[in-house]
């Protein structure tokens, strides 16, 4: 009886060890914090979305696929744009989302893809791809992060470019631009907002909420999710689609140290789960944008102009009026015509090659892509 006794507890003591070793890894992970910092509003759907399920992505397959790490996120959003990259830099945010144009000077090669031309500029997913295959095809762009203390993660973009105009400031001719005041988030929509003979007002996203608010703006050239994720469907009415006008490229960045810092195991996962978000933020830009759409054709006063199909000869003056500006930005650099001509070729190739070019977004957001190999 006492040799049975002391093999049942030998054998309690063997299975409570072993349930110890089972509980022990997660206690026992190593916690990597970081910081994740966007300009966007925690409610827009690319921050509710996009930006949330890229660090959940991550923290999942770290927990799912290292024994010994799990990553956990503080965010900061509506931080001010042209703090981000100095953030990054600093280490008081580890990764943070920014783009070319609001750091004029800082990645100059970046600011041609922006300018207007006669590009096909589809939709955000075509966009997005054209702009990441832009970067990985063109050693002299890859080039513009080596100054810096930031790690790329990866690009993505908006969709084609809106005039969205205040009640009673609607465009249908190049003569209504006149004596109008337009918001532009880079300095190549000042130049096409001056050259179509409105007044460009360079400012963030807050100051422009405000000059709404007090009356003194009438329009700004962006994509079309803006009213509903940044609010200004309290201000504007008027749709003008000019997709020659307008294009703005966004990127992800970390720290370099802490990136350099990561586990082998958990820097693989960054670097798979990063391949695979150009595509993903361009089909859900596709898809928010057209969302936010919807949403304008519900207020009062909406209005719809697309010049393009409408009145094209009207159309072809305003590409016209601004045709000269990219020859302006290249003006004789070779490196900078290499750079626009790779873009226009790689936007008319996912604008026209299956099954890039006959995708189309459903009712609801793409799921997000876990990114394994």
């Amino acid at each position: 009886m006492k040799k049975l006794s002391l093999i049942v507890v030998a054998v309690l003591l063997v299975m409570s060890m072993v349930v110890l070793a089972w509980s022990q890894p997660a206690s026992a992970r190593k916690k990597i914090q970081l910081d994740f910092a966007t300009f966007w509003p925690a409610g827009d759907f690319q921050a509710a979305l996009g930006h949330k399920n890229w660090m959940k992505t991550i923290s999942d397959r770290v927990m799912a696929e290292t024994p010994d790490y799990e990553v956990a996120w503080t965010e900061f959003y509506g931080v001010h744009p042209a703090k981000l990259l100095d953030g990054v830099e600093a280490g008081t945010y580890s990764v943070g989302t920014s783009g070319p144009g609001y750091s004029p000077g800082v990645f100059p090669l970046w600011a041609g893809p922006e300018y207007p031309g006669e590009t096909s500029r589809k939709n955000a997913y075509t966009m997005s791809l054209t702009i990441q295959a832009l970067h990985e095809q063109m050693p002299e762009l890859q080039a513009q992060f080596a100054p810096t203390k930031m790690k790329l993660l990866h690009f993505w973009s908006t969709g084609p470019g809106y005039f969205l105009m205040v009640p009673g400031k609607d465009i249908r001719k190049q003569a209504d631009f006149s004596g109008k005041t337009v918001r532009a988030a880079n300095p190549a929509s000042v130049a096409c907002i001056e050259t179509l003979g409105s007044k460009p007002l360079f400012a963030p996203m807050s100051v422009a909420l405000e000059r709404f608010e007090a009356k003194l703006i009438d329009g700004i050239l962006c994509p079309t999710d803006t009213p509903k994720g940044f609010g200004l469907g309290s201000y504007v009415r008027h749709v003008v689609f000019a997709p020659f006008s307008y294009h703005f490229v966004f990127f992800k960045v970390m720290n370099k140290a802490a990136y350099d810092g990561l586990p082998a195991s958990v820097k693989k996962i960054f670097d798979e789960v990063n391949a695979a978000y150009p595509a993903y933020y361009g089909q859900l830009r596709t898809w928010g944008e057209a969302d936010g759409l919807e949403y304008m054709k519900k207020l009062e006063g909406y209005t719809y102009f697309d010049p393009r199909s409408e009145n094209p000869t009207e159309y072809a003056k305003w590409v016209a009026a601004t045709a000269g500006l990219i020859d302006k930005w290249i003006g004789g650099d070779a490196k900078k015509k290499a750079v626009w001509d790779k873009y226009r070729e790689l936007d008319k190739h996912y604008s026209t090659t299956a099954p890039y070019s006959t995708w189309t977004h459903g009712s609801t957001p793409p799921a997000p892509p876990t990114g394994k190999k």
